[in-house]
């Protein structure tokens, strides 16, 4: 038992988040759009585990509000059987710290990673809005920036490479919902 269905990953966002509709929400929100470039991606002959997406898109924000909640909703992840979703949601916020080489084949993790920076809470925000938001939130602290900086530019890259796949702009991509 390694990715969950829809269903049951919708089920494990509710038992473990509580009673917080806007995270189930957002994490419903990403997953459309996870899906619908999944879908697409697939369509253009790159390899992606179409259910894996799905299940990581849903359960990406499992644990937030815990400290590094990458990390935790990995663990927990794990924990309960699903090692290959587990590795997609411990890496959703920065690839890893690492920028994918041009040349390398497209991730799930890629997908849910551009799918989750694709929103703000529900609201669909372009990478240059969202880390705006981020670098006015944090303008006073240099250290903040250089590494706001980094994931701009890592979520740049992605983007691209994701747009380069697709033959069209990441904007223009309108997701399930």
């Amino acid at each position: 038992m390694s990715t969950p269905t829809r269903a049951d990953a919708v089920a494990t966002l509710e038992k473990h988040l509580g009673d917080k509709p806007a995270r189930l929400a957002h994490s419903l929100k990403v997953a459309g759009l996870a899906v619908t470039l999944g879908q697409m991606l697939i369509a253009k002959g790159i390899s992606l585990n179409l259910p894996l997406i799905e299940a990581a898109a849903i359960l990406h924000d499992i644990c937030k509000g815990q400290p590094d909640h990458d990390r935790a909703g990995g663990e927990l992840l794990r924990s309960l059987g699903y090692p290959e979703v587990a590795a997609i949601v411990e890496v959703h916020t920065r690839l890893g710290g690492r920028t994918p080489s041009p040349d390398e084949p497209l991730s799930e993790a890629e997908v849910v990673y551009m799918a989750d920076k694709s929103y703000r809470r529900v609201n669909r925000v372009s990478i240059e809005e969202r880390y705006g938001i981020w670098r006015d939130t944090w303008k006073d602290n240099p250290e903040r920036l250089e590494s706001l900086t980094n994931g701009e530019n890592r979520a740049k890259a992605v983007r691209a490479r994701i747009e380069k796949a697709l033959g069209m702009a990441l904007s223009d991509v309108k997701s399930e919902e």
